[in-house]
């Protein structure tokens, strides 16, 4: 049954792909969140289910091991050296979009460290969250052992938050901030070329992202790339099984990412295709295991105080990025896609841009967007831990 169960879980998100592929509705919703969902509602079905209580083993296994190989296969295609080219006011503003989530992260933390219990862990998987993205947040609450409810309810919590904040960036964002931020100005340096190449790959997320893993030539070098993340995983384990117990985790994932990137500099392991969109499947099979170890209390009892922090760090990092952006006379387009790339992902780059009416700043919003990546781990990890010894947790 445990074989079974495991197939199961990483067939299922095949099967949403395909249906997504067929039936436009369900790929506007998104296969991310459709794996998510119904790994929830299995939840849901078979809660009680001695059977099901029995499988809670695999259900563990397969998500830190999916995160784990899942984490250098998305980096491995990354042109880092394109990413950090994109320099001026871009990167300055990305800079200040992290700094601003790390210090609104630290002072919720201190607001609700008497309400919420391991807030230093909320911490963290927030900045991960809000620096890089879901993959980085998942990555994190392996590093620090997080409470796997508080996770599940704060991914629940994020899609909606998340959704609200992307509404707004694309209606009423840019009027506002426009009465205290100067106007964008073109420099015709950022237009769509051929550099795009080096980021669009990952900028769709439609289910017919994965038909390129139906080639044989591609699929073959996809699992190449899957053998190397195995091994960089591997390595990594042994590497931080030499430290003491309490850090082994941490710095397996430090490990991981660490070494995912430095292989992204060699053109044999970047030029191989595919990996990005493996990586993200093991993403679907990570949110499918992790939805179905949710307490479906979570969506019918809401945590006012979690929900409000999560909040708290949507709102207030991107109101300190705006101050700080208008002393250093940065334009409301560029404060906007690099505020996007931090709190959302690649993916939205290209919808948030179109919704600026500004074609130019594609490009640098996918740099910052994949630096801000790179980056949320060592952020979220660093957080996570100068948060508990600030507040003696």
């Amino acid at each position: 049954m445990t074989i079974a169960a495991a197939l199961a879980y990483l067939l299922i998100p095949a099967v949403i792909i395909i249906l997504a592929q067929k039936l436009p509705l369900l790929d506007k919703a998104g296969v991310v969140v459709l794996s998510f969902a119904l790994g929830i509602a299995l939840s849901a079905i078979a809660a009680g289910n001695s059977d099901w209580a029995a499988l809670a083993g695999i259900r563990t296994t397969l998500s830190e091991v999916s995160i784990a190989l899942a984490l250098p296969l998305l980096v491995f295609s990354i042109d880092v050296k394109a990413s950090l080219s994109m320099a001026g006011d871009t990167m300055k503003s990305m800079a200040i979009a992290l700094l601003s989530v790390l210090i609104i992260s630290a002072i919720g933390a201190f607001f609700y460290v008497d309400t919420l219990d391991n807030v230093w862990q909320i911490a963290g998987m927030s900045v991960g969250a809000y620096t890089g993205g879901g993959p980085n947040m998942a990555a994190i609450k392996t590093a620090i052992e997080a409470d796997e409810t508080i996770f599940t309810t704060m991914i629940t919590y994020d899609i909606l938050l998340s959704a609200l904040y992307l509404i707004f960036v694309m209606t009423l964002a840019k009027p506002i901030f426009s009465r205290v931020l100067r106007p964008f100005q073109s420099q015709g340096q950022h237009a769509y070329h051929t550099e795009e190449d080096a980021f669009g790959h990952m900028a769709d997320e439609t289910a017919n992202a994965y038909r390129i893993l139906a080639g044989r030539r591609v699929f073959t070098q996809a699992i190449a790339g899957l053998l190397l993340s195995a091994a960089i995983v591997g390595l990594s384990v042994v590497l931080a099984g030499l430290a003491p117990e309490s850090m082994r985790s941490a710095l397996t994932i430090i490990t991981i990412t660490t070494l995912g990137v430095m292989a992204s500099f060699i053109p044999a392991v970047r030029s191989l295709q595919g990996t990005f969109q493996l990586g993200m499947y093991l993403i679907l099979v990570f949110c499918l295991t992790t939805g179905s170890m949710t307490d479906t209390g979570i969506i019918t009892n809401l945590n006012l105080d979690l929900f409000a922090y999560i909040g708290f760090i949507l709102i207030g990092s991107l109101l300190l990025q705006a101050i700080i952006c208008r002393f250093m006379n940065i334009d409301t387009d560029t404060f906007l896609i690099t505020s996007s790339a931090a709190i959302m992902s690649v993916p939205f780059i290209p919808v948030i841009a179109g919704a600026l009416k500004n074609r130019e700043i594609i490009l640098p919003g996918f740099a910052a967007a994949i630096i801000g990546y790179i980056l949320g781990n060592y952020l979220g990890i660093a957080m996570a831990f100068a948060t508990r010894a600030m507040l003696g947790s």
